[in-house]
């Protein structure tokens, strides 16, 4: 609930500042910064967005299906993550960021900046395979290293995403409160978190 209403003051402040100028610096402080091997995954993020990360969407949902049926409900509920950054991408027309304002743009798509669908999508899907799946197949240590996992993706996807110049760092923060609010509501249903945690 909490994280709900974060999301939702923050993306309130987003549509009335557009231009928040404390954006403009962190990204261009994590654009200034040597990554090392982490930049390598950088165009991965960018690559799994749109057609491929609905086939990716597939593919996970065919794969919990066979391995684990029980779990099907909160893999579709989780889809519908996506139908948050529809409505709020249109509700919010954010411009994205531009040379002027920071040091790159190397990745230029055509949407609203608000939210970032990339990390919606990320936060889904992997909290989607530790749930319906690791939990089936991991020991206890095993969820635990699964949860470093997913933490190290969605942080690399959200330095991706600014360091690419295709978000603003609250654009990155909005996708990733909103995700995590759809996801904690579906587990809060006992008729759902029982077919994943039990």
């Amino acid at each position: 609930m909490l994280t709900a209403v974060v999301a939702t003051v923050l993306s309130v402040y987003v549509a009335g500042h557009p231009f928040i100028p404390q954006d403009a610096q962190i990204e261009r402080d994590v654009q200034a910064t040597d990554w090392g091997p982490l930049a390598l995954s950088f165009p991965f993020f960018s690559w799994i967005g749109d057609a491929k990360g609905f086939v990716f969407e597939v593919i996970t949902f065919a794969a919990i299906l066979v391995f684990n049926r029980r779990a099907w409900i909160f893999a579709a509920g989780a889809v519908f993550s996506g139908g948050w950054y529809v409505l709020l991408s249109h509700l919010i027309n954010r411009p994205r960021p531009t040379t002027s304002q920071v040091l790159r743009v190397t990745e230029h798509p055509g949407a609203s900046s608000y939210p970032s669908g990339h990390t919606i999508f990320i936060v889904t899907i992997t909290v989607v395979l530790l749930l319906c799946l690791g939990y089936r197949f991991l020991p206890r240590w095993g969820r635990v290293a699964g949860w470093v996992v997913v933490a190290l993706l969605i942080t690399a996807n959200a330095l991706g995403r600014m360091y690419t110049g295709a978000h603003w760092p609250t654009d990155v923060l909005g996708g990733l409160l909103i995700a995590v609010a759809w996801l904690t509501l579906l587990v809060s249903f006992r008729w759902i978190s029982s077919r994943i945690l039990e």
